[in-house]
């Protein structure tokens, strides 16, 4: 073993680069990114959020010692004082909402990795034509954006490489489970929790009813489909035992609702469906954020995710991702135009 490691060395041992970011958000998942750039060497020089930050070090909001970097609430004048590598965009879900800060991220110079859901596969966006002048402005200025979260691993990548081991496919199918005890008050009405299913309106609509279109659509061109048909339902998800959530006002009796289920099909040209359900409910006992796809073809085949980690595994998927959209070709890009993902061994700023 030992003559094996001096003869072929390993790659990247050699002073790193340093990466200078700039982060859009301070949520939960905002921290979480934000810690893991740290404790990977990325420096962050910037931080803009809507919240109570303002004015606090980062340092101090992250729980560590002060950085000497001040949470801030104008980003055109953050970014015109630093030079960052990278901006980091953990905000809002759609790509209407994030535009303007991309849009402003690209005029200054800095390249954009979100967790937006929308921007994941963003030709299939309601919000397409903006996907279009941001890929058009970022090529303008030699810029690369990015979304990455857990659709890269879990809803994408997993079944893409599962269905490497088939023969033949007619249909990939997913399961996602998703515990939304710790999204706030808002999902007690948006999930009628606590209603009885045969109380639920006939249009009911899940407030994650499409999240799967990117990830769905991401498989589709990579496996050459050509969608021709796309249907959408939800489902009540039922309360086995009762749920109590004193600290946010939410009681849930056994065969009340618990959670929707959110399900899309697409269907194909070439008779390839792709579904995936979403399920979104409060966490009851056994409960896990799991993922499971099943493989329908020659041979049948499926694998099973117990527990994501959702938190920890998308920002360390989008800290693994910084070198490539720092050295991808300018354009609003996807993974499928980028490496395979990977965990790097090294600091962050080895790679670029």
């Amino acid at each position: 073993a030992e003559a094996f490691i001096h003869h072929f060395p390993v790659k990247g041992r050699v002073m790193s680069n340093e990466i200078r970011a700039v982060m859009f958000g301070l949520g939960m998942t905002g921290r979480s990114i934000a810690q893991c750039m740290l404790d990977r060497g990325i420096r962050i020089v910037g931080v803009i959020t809507a919240s109570e930050y303002h004015g606090h070090d980062l340092g101090e909001v992250l729980g560590r010692a002060r950085l000497g970097v001040s949470v801030e609430a104008d980003g055109e004048a953050m970014l015109r004082r630093v030079s960052a590598d990278i901006a980091v965009v953990a905000t809002q879900n759609g790509i209407g909402e994030i535009y303007p800060i991309v849009r402003m991220c690209l005029e200054n110079g800095t390249n954009v990795i979100t967790i937006a859901g929308d921007a994941y596969f963003p030709w299939v966006s309601p919000d397409r034509a903006l996907s279009k002048e941001l890929h058009e402005l970022a090529i303008a200025k030699g810029k690369t954006i990015l979304a990455t979260g857990i659709e890269e691993v879990f809803w994408d990548t997993l079944p893409m490489l599962l269905s490497g081991a088939a023969q033949s496919v007619t249909g990939i199918h997913g399961t996602s489970c998703s515990l939304v005890d710790h999204f706030g008050d808002w999902v007690k009405q948006a999930l009628y929790l606590g209603a009885l299913p045969e109380d639920l309106p006939q249009d009911i609509v899940s407030p994650f009813g499409h999240v799967f279109d990117p990830p769905l659509h991401s498989i589709a061109n990579k496996l050459g489909l050509t969608v021709t048909e796309i249907s959408r339902s939800v489902e009540p998800v039922v309360a086995r035992k009762d749920v109590d959530l004193p600290a946010a006002d939410i009681q849930v009796k056994a065969g009340q609702v618990v959670g929707l289920t959110a399900i899309t099909v697409l269907e194909s040209a070439e008779g390839v469906v792709l579904s995936a359900q979403f399920m979104s409910k409060l966490q009851e006992e056994h409960d896990s954020s799991f993922m499971e796809w099943k493989i329908a073809g020659k041979p049948n085949l499926s694998v099973f995710v117990k527990d994501r980690h959702d938190l920890e595994a998308t920002s360390a998927t989008v800290v693994n991702r910084i070198p490539d959209v720092i050295k991808a070709t300018p354009g609003f890009v996807t993974n499928a135009e980028l490496p395979p993902l990977r965990y790097l061994s090294q600091t962050i700023g080895s790679y670029v």
